[in-house]
């Protein structure tokens, strides 16, 4: 199963700039990560590994 990883900036209330990951859980879709995160515009896909331990970034 894929696991989907968003990324944006928002600012705090210090102004500071800050970067935001989430990673959603296995079996989301990208439409419905779309349509909770819409002002997103960078979307990875994290992957199980081979042994089934960890994830792969792609």
């Amino acid at each position: 199963m894929t696991r989907r990883v968003v990324q944006w900036s928002a600012t705090n209330y210090d102004l500071e700039e800050l970067q935001v990951i989430q990673v959603f859980e296995e079996g989301i879709s990208k439409q419905d990560v779309k349509r909770e995160v819409p002002f997103t515009r960078w979307h990875g896909v994290l992957y199980k590994t081979e042994r089934g331990n960890g994830y792969d970034f792609k």
